[in-house]
């Protein structure tokens, strides 16, 4: 009887293991807040701007929802822990009239199958963490098109005792 709890406190203990074993990373979202003549344009720019940066746009994309995933942009390498895959998501968000909060973040994984690491079949993908920086470039891709104006700073002035 004992040996029963004990077999079944073990396959419960690996079940709950196994129900843990999800990405461990945190998504990381860049956002910007942009002035659009309709959703419908924002909808088709930022789908021309994922094609054009090389990320399948799928099923995934629902203009109900509000949410574009793209399939994922794979780039096989022949060693171990070099090639990778990454999937693009944007949000959208409608704040007032005409102005809509966009959140994009593209999520990466790398390969890590020793034995054949160009066969996408048999490809062992674990996440990496976000992509910030491709994140950042969509994000402003999609703002040039939509021809939402750069914010500039002003330079930053000299003290009076610094060399040129």
């Amino acid at each position: 009887m004992k040996a029963r709890f004990a077999v079944v406190g073990l396959v419960l203990s690996v079940l709950v293991g196994a129900c843990r074993s999800g990405p461990s990373h945190d998504a990381q979202w860049m956002s910007s807040e942009l002035g659009v003549p309709s959703e419908n344009v924002l909808w088709a720019v930022s789908g021309q701007e994922l094609q054009r940066m090389g990320y399948p746009v799928g099923s995934d994309a629902n203009p109900q929802s509000l949410l574009m995933t793209s399939g994922w942009r794979t780039m096989l390498a022949p060693f171990r822990g070099q090639g990778y895959r990454e999937r693009a998501e944007i949000k959208f968000s409608k704040v007032a009239p005409d102005r809509y909060k966009v959140d994009v973040r593209i999520a990466k994984e790398i390969n890590n199958d020793l034995v054949s690491p160009l066969d996408p079949g048999h490809a062992k993908w674990e996440s990496t963490g976000d992509n910030t920086e491709s994140a950042q470039i969509l994000l402003h891709r999609i703002r040039a098109r939509l021809g939402d104006p750069l914010e500039l700073k002003a330079p930053k002035a000299k003290s009076a005792g610094a060399k040129p």
